[in-house]
């Protein structure tokens, strides 16, 4: 299974380096810096990464619903068999696909475990009222 973080500028990097300074050196997991300097295009980088093993399982996850970086995406997998594509990227979300053994699984379970995962990291959006005598999340 290889996991594609993919954003504007250079989040994906910052999640991935902050993943592998969690968990360590993570050989699938990638990102991809879109319009940052003067690189390739985004097509080119993801296209390059599907070839890199277009046996495997594929996992994108992207910054924003609607960004060009979802769109893009989007339109080169759409007719792509085990390959999925996640919106609103966060860590929890990221360490979570990491430590789940998901090659194993059909699609249609990984789709459902993913949906699931996604859940759960919506639970980890919190607004935390500080005051000087107590930390409360709510």
């Amino acid at each position: 299974m290889q996991i594609i973080l993919a954003s504007h500028s250079q989040m994906a990097n910052g999640v991935k380096k902050t993943v592998e300074l969690i968990m360590g050196q993570q050989p699938n997991l990638h990102a991809i810096a879109a319009y940052d300097d003067e690189q390739e295009s985004l097509e080119k980088l993801v296209t390059a990464q599907i070839e890199k093993k277009p046996h495997d399982k594929f996992i994108f996850l992207t910054d924003t619903i609607g960004g060009s970086v979802n769109t893009t995406i989007a339109q080169i997998i759409y007719d792509k068999k085990n390959m999925f594509l996640i919106t609103g990227m966060n860590l929890p979300l990221v360490l979570t696909i990491l430590t789940t053994k998901l090659d194993n699984y059909s699609f249609e379970q990984i789709a459902n475990k993913l949906e699931d995962f996604c859940e759960e990291a919506r639970k980890e959006l919190k607004v935390v009222h500080i005051t000087a005598q107590k930390a409360e999340d709510f």
